[in-house]
């Protein structure tokens, strides 16, 4: 029997994972996350394929909202894919602890560790040096990987600095589909190549008239990784895979209206179905567990606006502290073209209510933001043993100090 499991939020399974330590590393990763995602009538022993989809931002209500609410059109679920999947012959998890912000670079490290959280923003500012580790930039990773000088995402590089294993390295390199995402090892050319060959090799009217509306790129290599992802369910040898869908995330980020929402999963549901008629056509069908899970929610509440509140203005402000703040991007209230530069490394907003360090913002910000919407932001503030040592500095070189 196909086993399915729709997951809301992330789960820290590192305790089950610990208890199973003198396990071979493979079965302690599927342990963990089985024993939690799974049914308890299925026993491990059946299961011999993961196939993990990654919802970005996908919150659980909503999904449950529409699941429940039948199409006037055809008398069904207005979701009916996940309805039939994980309704009828599945299960849900609404609601469970997770340790840690509910960022997506942390979200997912835990996801893909089942470890508690090493890695605890997006973006992570060293507060001495003022080093920026951007987990989410993925064109300075595929620019050094070019020419040699990157193998691994950031976030994959930091987890194996420390010893922290992925689940996908728990299998062989046949053995894993891997997929775009913050903690992928080794680039994905051959997506990217495909992406673009799906994409133009078309009859030339068809192109024609796109080009006339203009082209839509972004879409292209999701696209091609749910094509490889239910092209690898016919391989046998292939126990593991997985595959991104941001999706709505990028819809929830500008528009939380229930139009908006409903567009974008029933486009979901239709990938679902795509890829629960695929492992039902494959050989391992019957030892097959199909996990959804998502790394957070947002503000899904329609006519509420929470991304107008300017928290660099904020900190900015005599009340917030009369910060110079650091942001890995430009707010969307600055129009500048190097905003969309993907190689800078930070940006400093300086403020005029400073209460000390006018006219070396540049040198000495104070707080580090990293913004990604107002429900999920993580603060990082300047070392205040450096923050008293330079106001002593200061202090002493006065002119009209005393001896």
């Amino acid at each position: 029997m196909l086993r399915s499991c729709l997951s809301a939020l992330p789960l820290s399974s590192s305790q089950v994972y610990r208890n199973s330590r003198r396990l071979d590393h493979r079965a302690a990763v599927l342990l963990a996350i089985l024993f939690v995602l799974c049914l308890p009538q299925f026993s491990f022993a059946q299961t011999k394929r993961v196939v993990a989809v990654e919802c970005d931002g996908l919150p659980f209500d909503v999904v449950d909202r529409f699941v429940h609410e039948r199409d006037p059109r055809t008398g069904k679920s207005q979701l009916p894919w996940i309805d039939h999947i994980f309704y009828q012959n599945g299960t849900r998890l609404a609601n469970f602890y997770v340790r840690g912000m509910s960022l997506s670079a942390p979200s997912w490290s835990l996801i893909n560790t089942g470890q508690h959280l090493q890695i605890k923003a997006n973006v992570e500012f060293d507060r001495y040096t003022l080093q920026t580790y951007d987990y989410l930039n993925f064109i300075p990773f595929y620019v050094k990987a070019t020419i040699g000088r990157r193998v691994d995402m950031p976030g994959v590089e930091v987890l194996d600095s420390i010893g922290v294993p992925l689940l996908a390295d728990a299998y062989a390199h046949n053995e894993h589909q891997p997929t775009f995402s913050l903690f992928q090892r080794g680039p994905r050319y051959v997506t990217f190549q495909k992406a673009f060959e799906n994409k133009f090799k078309r009859a030339p009217k068809d192109i024609f008239d796109e080009w006339t509306t203009g082209f839509e790129l972004r879409s292209s290599v999701p696209e091609q990784s749910v094509r490889e992802l239910i092209e690898g369910l016919s391989d046998p040898r292939i126990h593991y895979l997985e595959v991104v869908i941001t999706d709505f995330d990028h819809v929830a980020h500008h528009n939380n209206d229930r139009e908006s929402q409903l567009f974008v999963l029933k486009e979901l549901d239709a990938v679902f179905g795509e890829v629960w008629t695929a492992i039902q056509k494959s050989s391992l069908a019957s030892e097959t567990a199909l996990v959804i899970v998502s790394d957070h929610g947002t503000n899904s509440v329609e006519g509420v606006y929470s991304q107008g509140y300017n928290l660099v203005k904020l900190l900015g402000s005599t009340a917030g502290g009369g910060h110079h703040v650091i942001t890995k991007r430009r707010l969307l209230a600055d129009y500048a073209i190097k905003g969309i530069n993907p190689f800078v490394q930070s940006i400093t907003t300086t403020t005029r209510d400073s209460y000390y360090l006018k006219g070396q913002s540049g040198d000495y910000p104070t707080a580090m933001l990293d913004f990604d919407g107002n429900e999920r932001a993580s603060f990082h503030y300047r070392n205040s043993n450096l923050n008293l040592l330079h106001i002593i500095l200061q202090q002493l070189q006065r002119a009209d100090l005393s001896s």
